[in-house]
């Protein structure tokens, strides 16, 4: 752990099983990225068996809390938020990978805690035709989202605000286009006390192969809307991590029992899968009122992203034609 007791704690909490390229991406990405003087590690294994990934993990000495367990989604994450110490989690993936470095966790761990009003922050990339969705589209375009917000916020109806830390990164809340908390736990970075209030992640369980939460994450969003608290999403401009998408259909490779479906390959220059670029660099890249998307900031080291012939984002939620077993 490292420690500076002026700041406060920030716990990282990841969720790793059965995809060690994607996960070795992504802590080293981690590493590099998140430039914040005081951490605790936790990293949840669900006993993976794909060759060399426990020993890579053993060999992670500066992780704090290692922990080797029989798990599915929502275990995984209580087990994390059960051991975390932190003001503020960072509840992570294994298929994420960091892609700025600098300072910028101050700034929204800053926020977070400044701004009591905020539930889940979300750093990564979102797809240019989402984020034209979300901060484009007319208030009249979707009337049933109105609607939905009045039912269960009223008074407290949550329009979207720009908020700027004191070291200058900047921020857009989603207002009612989104949920208040990320759901399904990850990716988010979250006041603690959030989640604590909100309860235990629940899994009622099912079949859909998109939703690794075997339903927690309607769960938990269900419970978030009866709680009453009108919590805002909100969204660095700069966003820092993105989704690592190995499938040339726009998706990553999901692992599901002992199935791992879609393309599962390693970077092909190095460890990492993005280029990660210094945070004076990155905030230089023009933007258009909203934050930058996928397809404008990340660059990939030796593939291509996969674009649509119009240089759009594909996306995809699982690719079933690819299916292997675990080795």
């Amino acid at each position: 752990m490292n420690k500076n007791s002026s700041t406060p704690l920030l716990t990282i909490g990841i969720l790793s099983w059965n995809r060690l390229h994607y996960l070795r991406s992504t802590l080293e990405s981690a590493r590099r990225c998140i430039q914040y003087p005081n951490l605790q590690w936790i990293v949840v294994d669900n006993l993976s068996e794909e060759t060399g990934l426990a020993d890579y993990l053993k060999s992670c000495t500066w992780i704090d809390e290692l922990v080797f367990l029989k798990s599915d989604h929502v275990t995984a994450m209580n087990e994390i938020l059960a051991r975390t110490r932190g003001e503020v989690l960072l509840l992570w993936p294994d298929d994420m990978q960091f892609i700025v470095a600098g300072d910028w966790m101050s700034g929204c761990v800053e926020i977070l805690l400044e701004n009591s009003w905020l539930g889940s922050l979300g750093l990564s990339c979102l797809r240019r035709a989402t984020l034209q969705k979300k901060f484009r589209m007319p208030l009249w375009q979707n009337p049933r989202s109105i609607l939905s917000e009045l039912k269960w916020f009223g008074r407290q109806f949550r329009f979207p605000h720009q908020l700027t830390s004191s070291t200058g990164l900047n921020f857009q809340t989603f207002g009612w286009r989104e949920d208040g908390i990320i759901g399904s736990g990850i990716p988010s970075l979250t006041r603690t006390e959030v989640w604590k209030t909100l309860g235990n992640w629940k899994a009622p369980g099912g079949t859909n192969l998109n939703d690794s939460s075997g339903g927690g994450e309607d769960e938990m969003t269900k419970r978030w809307r009866h709680s009453g608290h009108a919590w805002h999403r909100a969204i660095p401009m700069l966003p820092v991590a993105a989704d690592i998408l190995t499938d040339p259909l726009g998706t990553k490779a999901k692992v599901r029992k002992n199935i791992r479906y879609g393309v599962y390959a390693p970077p092909p220059e190095g460890t990492i899968y993005y280029e990660i670029l210094p945070q004076a660099e990155a905030e230089k890249l023009p933007r258009q009122g909203q934050p930058l998307a996928f397809e404008e900031l990340v660059r990939p080291l030796g593939f291509p992203l996969p674009l649509d012939e119009h240089g759009d984002l594909l996306k995809a939620g699982i690719n079933l034609e690819i299916a292997e077993e675990i080795k």
